[in-house]
């Protein structure tokens, strides 16, 4: 009898931590996911800052250029150009090889387009599904500039639509090599 009440006693403390473990680890589970989601964005972001401003020849414009759309923070929208062809010039506007890329921060989504060069216009894409994701900071700033290398800081951060709770916010480093 006095084994049964012990068992009984275990199963039942068992039994209230259960939930508490699984909620535990679906928020882990959630917050590693959400990393990986901002840290594949920053990668292409990177990607982008790095290459703009090469140019196989005479390329005419800036290469990199920061902005906003109307209401949103300062530095929250992108622009790069690059010569992804190597035909000496930045291609751009609505042609298929465009070769100027944007991001920005919109009604709590981050967007990017490309071949357009500003912050303003209606071709831009979501990255994240806003059902899903929202991004509260996308933010980049330019810290120091020397021997054509220009540092940039870039922050992303945001959380699970449907888990508030669950919140990321990632810094980055980005050393960009052809400004």
């Amino acid at each position: 009898l006095l084994a049964l009440s012990l068992g009984s006693l275990i199963m039942l403390s068992a039994a209230q931590l259960y939930p508490m473990l699984r909620s535990q680890s679906q928020d882990s589970a959630q917050l590693f996911r959400l990393e990986q989601l901002f840290s594949q964005v920053a990668m292409g972001i990177e990607k982008d800052i790095r290459r703009a401003g090469f140019c196989a020849g005479t390329c005419q414009g800036k290469a990199i250029s920061l902005g906003n759309y109307p209401g949103e923070a300062e530095n929250s929208c992108l622009n790069v150009s690059y010569d992804l062809n190597r035909n000496g010039v930045w291609d751009g506007g609505e042609q298929q090889d465009a070769e100027s890329f944007g991001y920005r921060l919109r009604g709590r989504s981050l967007e990017i387009q490309s071949g357009a060069h500003n912050c303003q216009g209606d071709r831009w894409e979501k990255l994240f599904d806003p059902q899903e994701v929202v991004l509260t900071v996308f933010r980049l700033q330019r810290l120091s500039a020397k021997n054509n290398a220009t540092l940039y800081e870039l922050q992303l951060a945001g959380y699970w639509a449907k888990r508030p709770a669950v919140r990321q916010h990632i810094t980055r480093l980005i050393l960009g090599r052809n400004q």
